[in-house]
């Protein structure tokens, strides 16, 4: 019973001597269950491996959960359980790797979930997420940002979905059957910055009323480059190399596609917009 609890303990704050400030003290590396709720930060000592069980909950708000270069690995069933769920405001995810799971890291609510959704927002820093459905998936009422990360080998590498917001920056996103993803997100929700997207089946995508912007990104042999079905896209400072499509467009009244300061290689077929000057 003592080792159990010491494992889940967690250090909170310290004071420095001669009555300094309070600073936040780095956590025992520890042994995390499966299913585990997390209300401190947490630092882990070992892989976590859930053959069966559900991932990790992020519950408090500002906690961070520092995988210290380790795994969280999944049943490896395509539509089962998710990784770790943001449950609460400003949490961290970092520095390891997120494999085998429905969706990697989630933020959000369903759909169809009662009541009025908590808003909860978390950044994933450093991880590689692989083997997934979804890598990451920002659902309603959900904020969610990527930054130094790979999306590799998932059926789809991101999503930003009903009315969330989704931030893809200095990231890889490679090798997934649909690379990043948007539908009917919040306005000006979804966006992709300084990244690569690489031989994925589709780089960027969205869908019904979804809105995304995508800046200094190099989107290169993939299917289709960006494809804007019914939604809203603007493209700036961006390169289109050697996709098998650049781009595919259906727009109806009322959507925009703006491509500015970005460049096309020849293959790929025609742009069909106007390209603006930088």
């Amino acid at each position: 019973m003592r080792a159990a609890a010491a494992a889940g303990a967690l250090l909170a704050l310290t004071s420095l001597g001669g009555g300094g400030p309070a600073v936040a003290a780095v956590p025992r590396a520890s042994v995390v269950p499966c299913g585990a709720v997390l209300t401190a930060d947490v630092r882990l000592a070992a892989d976590v491996v859930c053959p069966g069980g559900p991932g990790i909950v992020l519950a408090a708000d500002g906690v961070e959960l520092n995988l210290n270069g380790h795994r969280l690995v999944g049943p490896g069933l395509r539509f089962g359980p998710t990784g770790v769920e943001v449950a609460a405001e400003g949490v961290v995810v970092r520095n390891g790797r997120i494999s085998g799971w429905g969706v990697g890291v989630s933020a959000g609510s369903e759909v169809d979930q009662p009541g009025e959704p908590r808003p909860v927002s978390g950044t994933v820093r450093e991880v590689r997420l692989d083997g997934n459905r979804k890598g990451v998936e920002a659902r309603v009422a959900g904020d969610l940002a990527v930054r130094g990360s790979r999306l590799d080998g998932n059926g789809w590498g991101g999503s930003a979905y009903v009315g969330s917001r989704l931030l893809v920056e200095r990231s890889t996103v490679e090798r997934n059957e649909r690379g990043l993803h948007g539908f009917a997100n919040a306005d000006g929700g979804f966006a992709v910055r300084e990244s690569l997207v690489r031989s994925n089946g589709t780089g960027i995508g969205c869908d019904q009323d979804a809105d995304v912007s995508v800046t200094g990104t190099t989107v290169q042999r993939n299917g289709t480059g960006l494809d804007v079905s019914q939604c809203s896209a603007v493209v700036e400072g961006s390169r289109f190399v050697w996709n098998a499509r650049h781009v595919s467009a259906y727009l109806l009244e009322g959507d925009v596609l703006a491509v500015r300061c970005t460049s096309f290689t020849r293959d790929g077929g025609p742009v069909g917009v106007p390209l603006e000057p930088c």
